[in-house]
């Protein structure tokens, strides 16, 4: 049972982590276009690198921030049914849908995307659009990333739910996050 808690912990360390770089780039991604609205309607100035580079921050934001938002439960939720269960069916209902749900879907992610994005490092693929960003290829690697990410939390998730089966305290603590 220590080991599933150390996991637990781990992995809350590590998409903590990551969901403070995913948060910082949402702001990045407003003010970037922002600027480029001011620019091009204010200045008659424009780059097509720019305009790619905030709908690249949006969509890496929010790729890589899935699994922070599952492990905080701000996935949605039948709330009507979910208040009325008792501790244990929440547990239950926690461990079966990360099991059934979570992680064959994050597998089949990684699995599918796997050859798109080999096939986009072994020719670097750059933008398709003339003055884009060179690195797409860089973009494209973030999908297995968001997915490896989702289904380490998937784990905990289920780890997690089978040690409050147990009658183990939640190792995260009672607001279901480590400070």
């Amino acid at each position: 049972m220590h080991a599933l808690e150390g996991f637990v912990r781990a992995v809350d360390r590590l998409n903590r982590v990551v969901g403070i770089v995913g948060a910082a780039l949402i702001p990045a991604a407003v003010v970037l276009c922002a600027a480029v609205a001011l620019l091009r309607y204010g200045a008659a100035f424009g780059r097509v690198w720019m305009q790619e580079l905030y709908v690249v921050l949006a969509g890496v934001s929010f790729m890589i921030l899935l699994a922070r938002v599952h492990g905080l439960d701000g996935h949605v939720r039948v709330d009507i049914l979910w208040r009325r269960w008792s501790e244990r069916r929440r547990a239950l209902v926690d461990l079966l849908g990360n099991l059934l749900f979570v992680l064959p879907w994050t597998l089949v992610l990684i699995w599918s995307c796997w050859g798109f994005v080999r096939l986009s490092w072994s020719v670097l693929e750059p933008s398709a659009q003339a003055g884009g960003l060179p690195g797409l290829f860089l973009v494209k690697s973030v999908i297995p990333l968001a997915a490896l990410l989702l289904l380490l939390q998937g784990l905990a998730g289920a780890a997690r739910a089978l040690l409050r089966l147990a009658g183990r305290p939640d190792p995260l603590g009672p607001a279901g996050t480590t400070p």
